[in-house]
């Protein structure tokens, strides 16, 4: 039988609902990998502004909620947890915690807390209990003294909301203490990483398919290294349909729970999705926890997201992906049920996390629209002022924030990793014919992109359904290039953006390049060989967005009054001007010009 699910501390005034959905959170493992999971934040925000109380959680190295505290500076209960080691060594449990008054600092209490306990970290999360927003995120880490006790305390500056993701690197600082420990070893150490083990799984429903385990499931693979999983096994296996009660058959996971005794393996991630019945057998033989692509996918989703549309695109898609797969004890638990002995008032956990969850979809959705309508003002702003947008899509990591950065000299976030960018950033790009153009990265797409995630992301994909030209990017320096091409095909086609205008930019060509069929090549109006790392091919490419908006601007020859001298200045802004020369009857102007400018200087033509 599992163990009860508590929060600790006076909840005796604390609204019923908000303990049950709190309670949903214990056990559970957030976005591995960041210090301060945007899933847990929340929850922890939103018991603040309700309670006007502390909010207490406590999560060890995986990310996983080890336990939930509600109380005040002087009263918020600290259990003792287990799993504790030795007085030298941190013990493997950090705490976040919120301040209702929006102060972002460490109290005095906090402080000893953290000494007494020695916790990996003391997490401050400021909240405004009036605006009902986040003011703040401050972090303290024990440090050891000449002696090497855990004495000194280390308060780093605090951060926005919007930019914790900064404070993922203090995980490396929290391991070097540990590995400083007095008569700790290296082996020891890099035991202590503490990164869940799992064992990879693909069903391949193509009998002729080729390649070994390891080959069908690199993919996987990355998405397990990105959410902070270490490989430890793989399996594959053909059939002609999945088993409808474990996917794989009774046989296979029976063997996959031996290896994982064998490998002292956590977690098993599978990369199809699987259903709520599926997931409930498979743990029940192998006795690990189970996973799907999709919940791998929405994972790293919550982990990279930084502004408040990504965070809440991406609560949306995971509170549709979890509702159908709460798992109960069945009817036979609930006072909703029909027959004898079941009648009368109340509900069973599993309903009541239901009712709560459908409540939070229909808040998000709502969120959601007005984002949508903002975006929608945005993008007839940009076309009042006549700016020409480019959309850069392309599969995750294909480098298309790095080409960003290099065709704008921008600043976009950059990482060797699946999904780095979620949030849409928009950057100026000049060219030296004074044309300003907008180039608009795009969140990265993936083979078996989770359909709830695309539904959320939708006001977000707009972008490049209403661009004027698509910039492909591949990386033409992977082995499945074409494989990904026709994914992000077929994406654009479902958001309604298939049949845009597009130019195709091999990218990576610095790590190699791989030949890309004829057939791909045809259905693009230009293709580019690039490298956005070296600037190799960019200057072509800068070239190539030019040229496909001159093709459709027209030229103009014509001899402007001089007191007409003002429009000199309007063809340069809203042009492109080749000639200009001052004569006795007026100023000579050549050039090309978009139509919706001519009317200008229509008159004026010679």
């Amino acid at each position: 039988m599992s163990e009860e699910k508590v929060i600790y501390g006076n909840i005796s005034s604390v609204r019923s609902s908000l303990i049950e959905y709190m309670k949903t959170f214990i056990g559970g493992v957030y976005s591995p990998g960041s210090l301060v999971p945007s899933e847990v934040t929340d929850m922890m925000t939103e018991s603040t502004c309700e309670t006007n109380k502390e909010t207490a959680v406590f999560l060890d190295r995986r990310n996983r909620v080890a336990a939930i505290a509600i109380g005040d500076d002087r009263s918020v209960p600290l259990p003792e947890l287990e799993g504790r080691r030795s007085e030298s060594r941190l013990s493997g449990i950090r705490c976040l915690h919120t301040h209702p008054n929006g102060t972002v600092r460490p109290s005095e209490i906090d402080i000893r807390s953290l000494r007494s306990m020695r916790y990996d970290a003391m997490t401050v999360i400021g909240v405004d209990v009036s605006r009902r927003a986040v003011t703040g995120i401050s972090v303290s880490v024990l440090k050891r003294d000449r002696s090497g006790a855990l004495t000194d305390v280390q308060t780093k500056d605090a951060v926005p909301l919007r930019k914790a993701y900064l404070l993922d690197s203090i995980f490396n600082e929290i391991l070097e203490t540990d590995k400083a420990a007095p008569g700790a070893h290296a082996a020891s150490y890099e035991n202590s990483k503490d990164r869940e083990r799992a064992i990879l799984v693909g069903v391949t429903l193509n009998e002729n398919a080729v390649g070994t385990s390891e080959e069908q499931l690199t993919e996987l693979k990355e998405l397990a290294d990105t959410a902070g999983a270490e490989t430890a096994a793989y399996f594959t296996q053909r059939r002609k349909m999945p088993d409808p009660g474990t996917y794989i058959g009774s046989g296979l996971a029976k063997e996959i729970s031996l290896k994982r005794q064998e490998l002292d393996a956590d977690l098993i991630i599978f990369d199809d999705e699987l259903s709520a019945s599926q997931i409930r057998n498979l743990e029940n033989i192998t006795g690990a926890r189970v996973i799907d692509r999709t919940a791998l996918i929405l994972d790293i989703f919550a982990a990279h997201a930084v502004s408040r549309e990504g965070r809440l695109q991406v609560e949306l898609a995971q509170l549709k992906y979890r509702l159908p797969r709460l798992m109960g004890q069945g009817t036979s638990m609930s006072r909703l049920g029909g027959g004898i002995g079941t009648r009368g008032p109340g509900e069973t956990q599993l309903e009541t996390d239901r009712r709560h969850i459908r409540r939070r979809i229909n808040y998000l959705e709502a969120q959601l629209r007005e984002v949508k309508e903002r975006r929608s003002v945005l993008r007839k702003e940009r076309k009042r002022k006549l700016l020409p947008v480019v959309s850069v899509v392309g599969y995750t990591n294909a480098g298309k924030s790095t080409l960003v950065n290099a065709l704008c000299n921008s600043d976009v976030l950059v990482e060797d990793k699946l999904f780095a960018t979620l949030d849409t950033s928009v950057r100026r790009l000049v060219t030296p014919e004074s044309r300003d153009f907008l180039l608009i990265d795009t969140v990265g797409f993936i083979r078996k992109l989770p359909h709830d995630l695309v539904e959320a992301f939708k006001s977000t994909l707009e972008e490049a359904a209403t661009a004027d030209l698509i910039l492909h990017v591949a990386d033409v320096s992977n082995p499945d290039v074409e494989e990904c091409i026709d994914t992000v095909e077929k994406i654009l086609s479902e958001i309604g953006a298939g049949e845009k205008p597009a130019y195709l930019v091999l990218n990576k060509t610095d790590k190699g390049a791989r030949s890309i069929s004829p057939d791909i090549r045809r259905r693009y109006g230009k293709v580019f060989s690039a490298s956005a790392l070296t600037g190799e091919g960019l200057d072509a490419l800068r070239e190539g967005i030019v040229q496909y908006f001159v093709r459709a601007d027209r030229s103009f020859e014509c001899i402007l009054p001089y007191d007409k001298a003002s429009l000199v200045s309007y063809l340069h802004d809203n042009g492109s001007v080749d000639a200009e020369e001052y004569c006795e009857d007026g100023i000579y102007v050549s050039g090309r010009i978009p139509h919706e400018f001519y009317a200008a200087v229509k008159k004026y033509e010679k």
